[in-house]
């Protein structure tokens, strides 16, 4: 009886199964696999065509990426050169000096030439003062026009050098000269032109700063503006007036007060 419960068991055993089970995340795509080396070769070849479009479309967008960076700057550095440039011509009264700019149309000039005329202008009007009471800053071109940058002393030398009657100080100086302040003025509030006054109004402070002048431009004036003779001008701001004759010819502009504080 012992000898069959062994054999039993025996047969009862579980012998181990000779198949390997295959892991369950590896599988075989034979689809995606080349069937032969042409296919395969192919393949390679649409990749490689792939990659080389990519790189293409990589370098041209970074080329033109730059050429865009380096018109932007071009034009940034023209814009740079010509900012703060008069469109017209201008005079500025600082604290230590006069400066003028000129803009005139380029039709008929030439930069060159306007601008050793110019230095020579200006170097035998020093010569003959002594010591340099001219600079020229600035000569160039741009828009269909010359511009030219000229620093003076005072106003004294730049009526001596443009040959346009020109002062600059306070009332009180200015009634010394021999100014009589006899034309209708407005008061200036805001940078804009407002009540009517008198000669008598005007000069009520006389240690207000006036300028004086006779000339066809525009005016800039160290501080703000109080009033302006009425006749040819108008206001643009707080410290600017600009002076226009009707045929903007300068031999027939009307003597400009303008008074500032």
């Amino acid at each position: 009886m012992a000898e069959r419960k062994t054999v039993q068991r025996k047969n009862n055993t579980r012998r181990p199964s000779s198949k390997k089970k295959r892991p369950k995340n590896q599988t075989m795509n034979r689809s995606n696999t080349p069937r032969n080396p042409q296919e395969r070769k192919r393949m390679q070849q649409k990749r490689r065509a792939q990659m080389l479009r990519r790189k293409r479309i990589t370098f041209f967008t970074c080329f033109f990426a730059v050429i865009l960076a380096v018109i932007l700057l071009v034009v940034f550095v023209v814009r740079s050169i010509h900012s703060g440039m008069a469109e017209t011509n201008t005079l500025t009264l600082t604290a230590d000096n006069v400066v003028f700019e000129e803009v005139t149309s380029s039709e008929d000039l030439d930069k060159k030439e306007v601008a050793a005329y110019a230095k020579e202008v200006v170097s035998e009007f020093n010569k003959d003062a002594g010591k340099r009471l001219v600079k020229l800053n600035k000569v160039s071109d741009y828009k269909d026009q010359i511009y030219m940058k000229t620093t003076y002393e005072d106003i004294d030398v730049y009526s001596d050098f443009s040959g346009y009657e020109a002062f600059s100080g306070t009332i009180q100086s200015a009634l010394d000269a021999g100014y009589d302040f006899g034309t209708t003025f407005v008061s200036v509030t805001a940078g804009k032109k407002g009540e009517v006054a008198d000669g008598a109004t005007v000069c009520a402070d006389p240690s207000l700063k006036v300028l004086i002048i006779r000339e066809n431009a525009t005016f800039v004036v160290n501080g703000k503006l109080v009033f302006v003779s009425d006749e040819n001008t108008s206001v643009s701001d707080a410290s600017t007036v600009v002076a226009t004759s009707s045929d903007k010819d300068n031999a027939s502009a009307a003597l400009t007060y303008i008074i500032y504080k």
